[in-house]
Order: C-alpha cells, then structure tokens, then sequence
C-alpha cells in the first residue's frame, strides 16, 4: 500500500515537472516572437522616419532653389542697369526645384508662389515633395519582407509608404537702391557684376506663405526706361502720358507696373500705371520721395493735356474733378490706411490718365 502511494506521488511529481517545462518553452517561444515584431516594428518606424527627414530635407532644398532663381534673374537685372524684381519664373523656378528635389532623393509635387504685396512678385515660393524612397507593406503570407524597399515607378505603388514634406523660402533685397545721374546704385554704390549684385539679397527659410497669390497676369517692365509694350495693352492716352514722363524725367523709376486683371481699378482697362519709386513693400529714399513729388506736381499742371483723372501716392490721392489744382503738397487729400505699403501707395505712384471715371 505505501510503495503504491510513493509510486503515485512519483509520477505526480514527473507529470509536474514535464508541464512546468512546456510552459516555460511556451513562453519563451512567445517572448521571442513578441521582440521580433517590435524590432521589425521599431526598424519599420525608424525607417518612416528616415523618411520623413529626408523628405524634409529634400523639401528645403528645393525651396531654396526655387526662390534662388528668383535671385539669379533679379541678379543680372540689376548687373544691367534695371532695378531688379525678384518676380517668380513658375518654369525657370519649377526647374530649380525639381533639381535639387532629385539630388537629395524626393520627387518634386507641387509648388506655388506668393507675397505680401498684391500678388505682384511672388517672391515667397512653398514646394511639396515626396521621398523617391518608398516602402512596400507586408503581405499577409509573409511573401515581401519588411525592408522591401523601390523606387517610384518601379511597380505597382498601391500598397506603398512615403515620406512627405513641404518647405516655404523668401528673397529679399537688402540694400537701398535708387537712381541718380548716373544711374543705378544700391546702398550709395554703383553695381558691378552679377556676382556682386547677387550678393544683395538674402534667400532664407520661412514658416507663412504670402498674403496674396502670385498674380501672373500682372505686368511688370524693368529698365531705366520702360516701353508701352512692356506694360501690356496699355489705353492710347495712358501710353502717351507715360512717353511724355519718360521724356521729361528719364529713369526717375525703379520700375513700372501697367495691365493686371482687375476690372475695379484703371489697371484692369489699361489707363493707368504704377511708378516704383521703391522696392515692393519698401518705402522710397529721401532722393526718390523728392524725385516722386517733382513728377507729381508736373502732372497736376499738365493734366488736361495729358488726360490725368488720378494720382494716389504716400497715403494720398488727387483728381481733378473734386480738388484743386497747385503743388501736390497743398492739393493732396488723404486716401485712407490700408496697412500696407503697396496698398497704401508708399512704394509707388499710381497714375491714371483716359477717359473719366477715375477708377
């Protein structure tokens, strides 16, 4: 009776023991297949995130570049004797752009233009662009491994991660520049080469877009003096009122906007014109405020004969239908604040000459 007893606490103890061993494999074996999926998963978010960054690198090279041929053309505008107007170039920009997208491994997918003055320069440029890299995801029988990884175009892409990003970059001319009797000069010198004028504006990264979207039907002519076709299909009184000032003050603007497609302003009927006497967004140096008002007050006493119905300029604004004719300082009547140099009438004499009304 005891040696049965023995025998069967023995082989209860034996069975104890054998299945004790098998949880333990059983939880070892679990163990180990819960660390391989977080390693795969921690490699997996590893890699979005290589991704991410390069993509994000990617992003703000081609930001640079776009805005840096901006800053080419403005470059060698201002090399030849024209104020330059870093003005978006959507081909020459795009280009850029997609260049150095490639170069630093993502592809190039949208790119826009804009500013903080009416839309007349897009000198803020934003890119979206996608990691060239991408990542296959697991098939359900185990058939792609995890690390699979294409390029795009390669195959089917349905089922596939990517990196995205977007940058945003700006230029901005830092000097004062102006005309004299000699011509162009920036910061009280004359300009040299392309080099040297590059060498004036700075491109750097931003976190905002522009105000306004790039217009691309606006008109701009760059250039000491600035032709009637280079203003768009500008009203016959209007042209003559503009050869008439470039013959009695030649080069006394930086540059000259004309037709833009705004049926509430004379700019959308081709009567009107707008004389920079700063850069966009700037305010005019003492000599160019001095040469604005000279202009002005020759327009105020030629305006029958050349047709003037308006002029707005420094917060200001005349016509002759309502106010009286002498120097532009006693005549001139506020025109109200808009908040921004452009609007504002601060960088630019804005001159209407056609048939009534002043619009």
């Amino acid at each position: 009776m005891r040696r049965t007893t023995l025998r069967m606490e023995r082989r209860r103890h034996l069975l104890g023991r054998r299945d004790d061993g098998q949880a333990n494999i059983l939880l070892l074996f679990g163990m180990t297949i819960a660390l391989l999926s977080l390693t795969v998963l921690f490699m997996r978010v590893g890699f979005a995130n290589d991704q991410r960054s390069q993509a994000q690198t990617a992003a703000d090279a081609a930001a640079l570049a776009a805005v840096s041929a901006l800053r080419d053309h403005a470059a060698d505008q201002m090399a030849g004797g024209a104020y330059p107007m870093p003005r978006y170039d959507e081909e020459a920009a795009t280009a850029r752009a997609e260049n150095f997208a490639r170069e630093n491994g993502a592809v190039l997918t949208d790119i826009r233009a804009s500013d903080n003055v009416m839309g007349r320069s897009g000198n803020i440029v934003r890119v979206e662009v996608r990691g060239a890299l991408c990542q296959k995801e697991l098939e359900p029988d185990g058939s792609r491994h995890w690390n699979d990884v294409v390029c795009e175009g390669e195959e089917d892409m349905s089922a596939t991660s990517f990196g995205s990003a977007a940058a945003i970059a700006i230029i901005d001319l830092n000097a004062d520049c102006g005309r004299d009797e000699v011509g162009l000069n920036c910061d009280g010198s004359a300009i040299g080469d392309s080099v040297q004028a590059s060498a004036l504006f700075d491109v750097h990264l931003v976190d905002q877009e522009g105000q306004y979207e790039f217009d691309p039907n606006s008109v701009f002519g760059a250039g000491a003096i600035v032709d009637c076709a280079e203003l768009g299909s500008l009203h016959p009184a209007m042209c003559a009122a503009h050869q008439r000032l470039n013959e009695q003050f030649p080069g006394f603007y930086l540059n000259a906007g004309g037709y833009r497609n705004e049926p509430t302003s004379d700019h959308g009927y081709g009567e009107a014109v707008d004389y920079m006497m700063a850069d966009l967004g700037g305010t005019p140096t003492p000599e160019m405020d001095a040469t604005a008002v000279r202009v002005i007050d020759f327009l105020i006493q030629n305006h029958q004969e050349m047709q003037v119905k308006g002029i707005i300029y420094d917060y200001h604004i005349w016509n002759p239908a309502r106010d009286a004719v002498g120097p532009w300082e006693s005549v001139k009547r506020h025109a109200g604040f808009r908040g921004n140099p452009t609007q504002d009438h601060v960088d630019h004499i804005h001159l209407s000459a056609g048939p009534p009304p002043f619009r």
